[in-house]
């Protein structure tokens, strides 16, 4: 027997693992060159979702490549980094690494955005809900569609 919550859980993370590839859709990078658009997952918390997912797929007209780290000085050249939950130090680590290089920072941990992601993904009465902190994707040179921004709680960073 099923419980409900494992299988709203298992409904969510098949939710966020299609979610990083729309979402997408809707941004622009200036390191458009590569090869492969490249997901990264941090301590993956899918199984192989996102290989299924994501199997002979393209993004931005690119073949998918998916990379699976456990620690983020392992991180390499990335469009996405999903972050699972982790707590508050360990985040700022993860975040220092993705200054400056043009990485889209996806996250379900609560307060994600105002902590200096760029993307948080929860859901409200099991609906998707999205808070984007602009100021920050345009530090990093990510261009956000104005359709995605209009859908999405928009946050910004403390000065």
């Amino acid at each position: 027997m099923i419980s409900t919550n494992c299988f709203s859980y298992e409904s969510e993370d098949k939710l966020k693992a299609v979610i990083m590839g729309k979402l997408a859709k809707y941004i622009t990078w200036d390191t458009e060159d590569s090869e492969y658009f490249v997901i990264t997952i941090l301590q993956n918390p899918f199984g192989d979702l996102l290989d299924k997912n994501y199997h002979d797929k393209k993004i931005k007209s690119k073949n998918v490549k998916i990379n699976y780290i456990n620690q983020p000085d392992e991180l390499e050249f990335t469009h996405i980094l999903y972050i699972p939950q982790v707590n508050q130090k360990q985040l700022e680590q993860i975040l220092d690494k993705t200054q400056h290089k043009n990485i889209l920072t996806i996250s379900d941990s609560r307060g994600f955005a105002e902590k200096g992601g760029i993307v948080q993904v929860y859901f409200v009465s099991q609906k998707v809900k999205l808070k984007i902190n602009l100021d920050l994707a345009k530090a990093e040179n990510l261009m956000i569609s104005s359709a995605l921004l209009r859908i999405a709680t928009v946050v910004r960073e403390d000065n």
